[in-house]
């Protein structure tokens, strides 16, 4: 585990170095405070140290037991023994008496020592349960640790998204400002019409109202990021780039790593020793014990005071009958065998063809962005060529700024694929469970 995490730190060093280096926060840590701040997060760890020590609990049910017990009763009548005249051949007469045993008032007090001997395996088996209890309890810590991680990841991405839509906006609202100048420019010397200067005036105005909705959700997602991690978004450091994979190796730590997978397979190893435990309480209960007594009137009830002794043993519980509930409860443990693997399956297949949307998605967008890649060359020449006939009178101005917005739209086009591509890549690590370790 420490040689894991020590290949994540230097698999995370160069971007949280250039983070320090430009004086912004590496999504990293952002991650981390984001952990501490998660309520559910806190409880799954309690939940662990709440698991791990019913671990310790469970132990020390093998182990022996010293109680102390004390009691008094009182008894209103007592036994008596009644003992005849008796003649003594040359020594007279032993006159008719009575002899009481025991006494009203009755006391004891024990100190017992008891030590199981033999169970069946239930002691030990108990232990090994709780102790997959508790490895399940840490792979529903990862599993949380997994989500909040892409929860935070995708809030980043999608800001960075809406950034680079507003500046996209201002930057096509400034040159269109630009032109309105040149074109306010011309009509005072009678070059054009006004029609151009109200059209370019009205493509302003779209652009600004545009910017206001685009705003609004950046502050909507400042506000989530902020409850996520405690951190503004444009305090993180852009750098940040997710890792990429392919589908076989996605699948492949899929199926050895997910936590869910992992807790399904320790919780059918806990059905198998439900079993065995089930068959332990049917072989002989075997106990030994030693008790230090000191009570009265003790032992001899003939005695009326307080008597010091000892005994012990061995205690032996055989179950005989019981109207074969073993076979029912070795029943109800193989219906929910069946279905953690039917629930394990149906996990599987809904993965896989996540998996598959996924990786659709990806190879078409890589493919879209390298077409966007062509656009954005080919509307920068048709933006600049038309530019020139613009200023020449070959145009119209409408059609000038069509080019100037196709460019200013293929730019963000390109800047939204390639921030889908890492939202994609983030929701793969999530689905796969590798996005924590990603980080």
């Amino acid at each position: 585990m420490k040689g894991i995490r020590c290949m994540v730190f230097l698999a995370v060093l160069p971007s949280i170095i250039a983070g320090q280096n430009s004086g912004k926060i590496p999504l990293e840590k952002a991650i981390s405070e984001g952990l501490k701040k998660d309520c559910e997060y806190a409880n799954t760890l309690l939940e662990k140290e709440q698991a791990e020590t019913q671990v310790r609990l469970s132990e020390k049910d093998k182990r022996l037991r010293l109680s102390f017990d004390g009691n008094y009763f009182y008894r209103s009548e007592t036994m008596a023994v009644d003992f005849p005249s008796t003649q003594i051949p040359g020594g007279g007469l032993i006159p008719e008496r009575e002899v009481e045993a025991g006494v009203n008032h009755n006391f004891d007090l024990n100190l017992a020592i008891t030590q199981p001997l033999f169970t069946g395996g239930i002691l030990s088996n108990s232990v090994k349960m709780e102790e997959l209890r508790a490895v399940v309890q840490t792979h529903q810590t990862t599993l949380r640790e997994n989500e909040i991680a892409g929860l935070i990841k995708t809030s980043y991405f999608q800001y960075l998204l809406l950034i680079r839509k507003r500046k996209s906006l201002s930057a096509l609202a400034k040159i269109l400002r630009l032109h309105r100048r040149r074109i306010e420019d011309l009509i005072r010397e009678g070059l054009v019409r006004r029609t151009d200067l109200l059209e370019t005036l009205s493509r302003i105005e779209e652009i600004r109202a545009g910017m206001t909705d685009v705003d609004q959700a950046i502050e909507s997602e400042k506000i989530n990021f902020r409850r996520l991690c405690g951190y503004d978004p444009e305090e993180i450091d852009d750098a940040y780039r997710e890792k990429t994979t392919t589908r076989e190796k996605a699948l492949s730590y899929f199926e050895n790593n997910h936590p869910v997978l992992k807790s399904l397979q320790n919780r059918l190893d806990m059905l198998s020793l439900q079993k065995k435990i089930a068959s332990g309480r049917y072989l002989p209960q075997v106990s030994g014990f030693a008790e230090v007594h000191y009570g009265k009137p003790g032992v001899d009830y003939f005695a009326k005071e307080w008597t010091l002794y000892f005994q012990g043993g061995i205690r032996v519980t055989v179950p005989l009958f019981d109207w074969n509930r073993l076979g029912s409860r070795k029943a109800l443990i193989d219906i929910n065998r069946r279905k953690l693997e039917n629930q394990r399956r149906k996990f599987i297949r809904d993965v896989t063809a996540s998996l598959d949307r996924f990786f659709s998605a990806l190879q078409k967008l890589e493919a879209k962005s390298a077409h966007i890649r062509q656009m954005i060359a080919y509307s920068g020449e048709d933006a600049a060529l038309k530019e020139s006939l613009y200023a020449e009178k070959q145009i119209p101005n409408v059609d000038y700024l069509a080019a100037l917005l196709t460019r200013e739209k293929n730019v963000l086009a390109g800047e939204e694929v390639r921030i889908q591509i890492e939202k994609i890549r983030a929701g793969i690590n999530t689905l796969i469970g590798k996005n924590k370790e990603g980080v």
